[in-house]
């Protein structure tokens, strides 16, 4: 009897882990899978547009709502370019806006200005290794 249990009990678990898997083994949710040269050069150029807008607003004084939607945006537009040739450097890149991003939070406007600069050599430092890499 206790074998019986046994294969009952290994059956069921065999049946739940093969109807969970497929949807366990899919892909987050804003991940482009495969993307496209097209698709990483639109993304590089969004984030740089993105940071330069960061940098405009952060400069001429927006309030923190405005502020921290900017740096959001920057943000989403840096996670969608999705390139192991560049993924260390833009990185770094996306830590030194997160490290703007704070200064911003804690009202120190001349350090996140500082920062928001560094981040943006970064971004362009990004693209322009992708583009020596791919050859563009």
């Amino acid at each position: 009897m206790s074998l019986l249990k046994k294969v009952v009990l290994a059956g069921f678990i065999s049946t739940a882990m093969l109807a969970t898997a497929p949807s366990v083994m899919a892909k987050p949710a804003g991940k482009q899978a495969n993307q496209t040269q097209e698709g990483v050069a639109i993304a590089l150029d969004s984030t740089v547009e993105a940071v330069e807008a960061v940098l405009v607003g952060v400069e001429s004084g927006v309030d923190m709502e405005t502020g921290l939607a900017l740096f959001k945006t920057a943000k989403q537009n840096s996670k969608t370019i999705e390139s192991a040739t560049v993924y260390a450097l833009r990185a770094r890149a996306q830590g030194s806006l997160k490290k703007a991003r704070s200064a911003f939070k804690k009202g120190q406007t001349e350090k996140s200005i500082e920062l928001t600069k560094v981040a943006l050599e970064k971004f362009k430092g990004v693209r322009t290794a992708y583009y020596n890499f791919e050859g563009d």
